[in-house]
């Protein structure tokens, strides 16, 4: 079983020391991570189940390209100490160059879960297994039925949604899986239009060659010898245009990583992760000589079965085709015709579904937005008011630059998932049976976010310099989160509780506006509820701001 994470974006820790600092993407993984996913270790070992307890030892294992690119290949390295967020941690490993995770690690660190502890700031994905002659079904089973026991121990513990059970593969492809079928599909639709064009040309090329079959025939060739003969040129075309089209398929791969801007799993800087490997070369072989033998058998029987003795009576000329071979050509035209329908078709549909993508408003402005993603780890930075003073020497900095508007840090872009969420209470509202009124993400903001990203204010104010760690409480929520629990009132003067676990502590805030709805997962998504904090007003356990 591994714990990591469960958010799109890595969180960040800095590695300092040496000739530069440098922000890494890392990773907390139960011991038993390397094994379940098969990782390979170049040099040292993975973590031991006695690394993984609560406040083990500090150690970790690293990727290959940082050990390449920051450490020169030392393999010295192993047993000495790196700092990362002003700690030393022992490395004790380096994984192989052939293990890429789905959001690509360069270091990874012991998860070190503690059971005794009642903090609820931690959300993780669990993988395992499954044993030999136990079905997903049954896994499913025993899952729902551990999450009907935790929740009436705790019945206290903050969660949305239910637990479930889900393939890698699934987990891994998700909605690309629908858009990597259609692909597919078109791209079959292709590669057929394309052999019945090759095989309607092989028919043609056997009609006007009779005279020459007929001499063959003459010569004492037999009609095995004559398919043969077609057979094996239309297996040479399609093996050659095999080859070419592998060319062709790893120029196209190098410039779609190189781009790297589609929404398809596994494809980012990291190119090993999508690769043309042996399986493409075994399946461009099987479907080079499939093509060749079935498109190419058709017009060799045909030929074969041609009258040769009436060829041979007939002048120089090349001979009209027979009745057969025109049914056969004609067959093969309505077959082309057929498909290109269908191909013009989905065209057309993916066509109109990507302007329509092109259409949707994602309810913000990301034209001339540039963003740089940094870790507020070190101890300095557990305090709010030195995070805030920070933001506030950035802006400062940062705006005084010609061509520079405005600046704002948030622990989450638009369409981020928001890496917190919370149940909360709306005060002087009763409650009746429930705890909660509801549930909602949560995004810490600085002042300046609506305005960099254009994100309009409809009722109310936006947050200001004063909105700070001296001054009650306040929040923006979105017109989503307002209809749906406002929904003949106006949020705005209200005033609601955080509920975010027994360790932390939320003050009751004030709604003092209501903003438009952003696209904040997808595109293709509606809008959640979502609260806004100001970071100058955070409690102090909480300082994670990353953009």
């Amino acid at each position: 079983m591994i714990g990591s994470p469960q958010f799109l974006r890595l969180p960040g820790i800095n590695l300092t020391g040496g000739d530069r600092p440098e922000r890494l993407r890392g990773i907390h993984v139960s011991a038993g991570y390397f094994r379940l996913f098969g990782a390979q270790v170049e040099i040292g070992r993975t973590f031991t189940v006695q690394e993984d307890i609560p406040h083990g030892p500090r150690v970790v294992v690293i990727s290959d390209g940082l050990w390449r690119r920051r450490f020169g290949a030392d393999r010295s390295l192993l047993g000495k100490a790196i700092l990362l967020a002003g700690e030393p941690h022992t490395v004790i490993g380096v994984l192989g160059a052939s293990f890429v995770t789905d959001n690509p690690a360069d270091i990874w660190l012991p998860l070190q879960a503690d059971p005794n502890s009642i903090d609820q700031w931690n959300a993780y994905r669990a993988a395992a297994r499954l044993r030999p002659g136990v079905t997903l079904e049954m896994a499913r089973a025993q899952t729902k039925l551990a999450e009907t026991q935790f929740r009436q121990k705790f019945p206290g513990a903050i969660g949305w949604g239910t637990w479930d059970l889900k393939p890698l593969r699934d987990a891994v492809i998700g909605d690309a899986g629908l858009t990597l079928l259609m692909l597919l599909g078109a791209v079959s639709f292709v590669l057929l239009i394309a052999c019945a064009n090759v095989a309607n040309l092989l028919l043609a090329r056997a009609t006007g060659r009779r005279r020459e079959m007929a001499i063959r025939t003459a010569l004492g060739a037999g009609r095995r010898r004559i398919v043969s003969q077609l057979l094996s040129e239309s297996l040479l075309l399609s093996l050659a245009g095999g080859a070419l089209g592998l060319l062709l398929g790893y120029a196209g791969v190098r410039a779609l990583l190189a781009v790297s801007r589609v929404d398809i799993p596994r494809i980012g800087a990291q190119g090993s992760a999508v690769t043309l490997d042996w399986r493409v070369l075994v399946f461009t072989l099987l479907a080079a000589v499939s093509t060749g033998v079935l498109f190419g058998l058709l017009p060799a029987v045909t030929a074969s079965r041609d009258d040769f003795g009436a060829a041979l009576k007939e002048s120089g000329a090349r001979s009209g085709a027979g009745l057969g071979q025109s049914k056969t050509r004609s067959t093969l035209v309505v077959v082309e015709v057929s498909l290109s329908l269908i191909l013009l078709a989905g065209a057309a549909l993916l066509i109109r579904t990507l302007m329509a993508l092109r259409a949707v408003d994602p309810g913000f402005d990301a034209h001339n937005v540039l963003t740089l993603e940094m870790s507020l780890a070190e101890p300095r930075f557990d305090k709010t008011l030195a995070v805030a003073q920070l933001v506030r020497n950035a802006r400062d900095r940062v705006e005084s630059i010609s061509g520079v508007e405005a600046l704002s840090i948030t622990d989450s872009l638009p369409l981020d998932p928001s890496i917190y969420g919370s149940a909360f209470i709306i005060e002087g509202r009763s409650l009746g049976k429930d705890r909660y009124h509801g549930t909602t993400a949560i995004r810490d903001v600085s002042t300046g976010y609506f305005e960099v990203f254009r994100i309009p204010l409809l009722r109310g104010r936006m947050f200001t310099e004063r909105d700070d760690g001296r001054a009650p409480g306040v929040v923006l929520i979105n017109e989503t989160m307002a209809k749906q629990f406002w929904p003949k009132g106006d949020a705005v003067g209200e005033r609601i509780t955080l509920d975010m676990g027994p360790t932390y502590k939320e003050p009751p805030r004030q709604i003092i506006g209501v903003v438009a709805d952003i696209k904040d997962s997808a595109l293709g998504t509606n809008p959640e509820p979502i609260v806004y904090r100001p970071v100058a007003q955070l409690v102090d356990t909480v300082n994670a701001m990353d953009n």
